[in-house]
């Protein structure tokens, strides 16, 4: 299980949406993020951010991959 955060700025990315990266990932920013918790994959963890109220998040093409939507 990796730890999960949702990244708060939306203007770093073309889609305007909240990406949730891995604890690990270079683009996963150090501050402006929400805690997600442990999840065993990405779109689990995208899950939760939209159940959180988070409707456009989406996973990081680099970190989260099978949740990544183009």
């Amino acid at each position: 299980m990796k730890q999960y955060y949702l990244n708060l700025d939306t203007t770093t990315n073309p889609n305007a949406d909240n990406e949730v990266h891995t604890s690990d990932c270079w683009r996963c920013p150090s501050y402006n993020r929400i805690y997600l918790g442990y999840w065993d994959n990405g779109v689990d963890a995208v899950k939760e951010a939209k159940a959180r109220g988070y409707a456009k998040a989406d996973g990081c093409r680099i970190c989260s991959k099978e949740a990544h939507k183009e």
